[in-house]
């Protein structure tokens, strides 16, 4: 039987954007055919996120049958040394001090997350991003998002975490609507399928407009799969 990944990334895409990450859920039709698929025979479904998987879990059913990955690809993952956790501990001071009108900071394992989704005056949320992206980071790397900047100790991405867990499937299905889950999209193979989810500019073959749309396309998938694994 040809083994297939189904490799999902969660806000935007199996969820809607929102001010405060925590009041949100699962589109009800996606969590419906993740299940349908999560239980077929050579199928597996990943959420790859970039909350930090504690993050995660407390927006997702506890029973929900996916393996989690958090963190851009670097949870679950190795512990970081002092001058990384010094790094952070820096960065997550420069961040404080920007953060001002609204604008707060997240910390997660191996990044600091300045958020800007609650400053009510768009002038004022490019300018304290922009203040963000000026800190000098010595050459590790920042991941702009919607109304985000990230500062991560690791240089773990999705694609970086993806490529090397593919290598197990005949095939992966991705699907991400930021500009982070690009990194995904871009290690796939012919035998993959990228999905876009919205209006941004992707190196994905198909595109779906919304949430709403990406839950239908994954009924669709979850018919297909059952479908096929009847006939083997």
């Amino acid at each position: 039987m040809s083994s297939l990944l189904i490799c999902l990334d969660f806000d935007g895409t199996l969820a809607e954007l929102d001010p405060d990450p925590y009041n949100v859920r699962i589109h009800p039709e996606a969590e419906r055919a993740i299940r349908r698929l999560a239980s077929l025979p050579e199928t597996e479904v990943v959420l790859l996120t970039g909350r930090h998987i504690a993050g995660i879990r407390q927006v997702l059913p506890d029973d929900l049958p996916v393996t989690l990955i958090g963190s851009h690809g670097a949870e679950p993952g190795p512990e970081l040394g002092p001058e990384d956790l010094d790094y952070l501990e820096r960065i997550e001071q420069q961040l404080h001090r920007i953060a001002t009108d609204g604008a707060y900071v997240e910390a997660k394992p191996f990044q600091r997350v300045l958020h800007v989704a609650k400053v009510t005056d768009p002038v004022r949320a490019e300018a304290i991003l922009a203040a963000a992206n000026r800190i000098d980071t010595g050459g590790r790397p920042t991941t702009q998002g919607h109304n985000v900047v990230e500062f991560s100790a690791v240089e773990t991405t999705k694609g970086t975490w993806l490529r090397e867990y593919k290598k197990r499937f005949n095939t992966t299905v991705f699907a991400g609507d930021d500009d982070t889950d690009e990194h995904a999209i871009a290690v796939l193979g012919p035998n993959d399928f990228g999905i876009k989810v919205g209006r941004k500019p992707s190196a994905a073959t198909r595109r779906v407009p919304n949430v709403d749309a990406m839950a239908q396309l994954l009924t669709q998938l979850a018919d297909e799969r059952e479908a096929w694994s009847a006939t083997r």
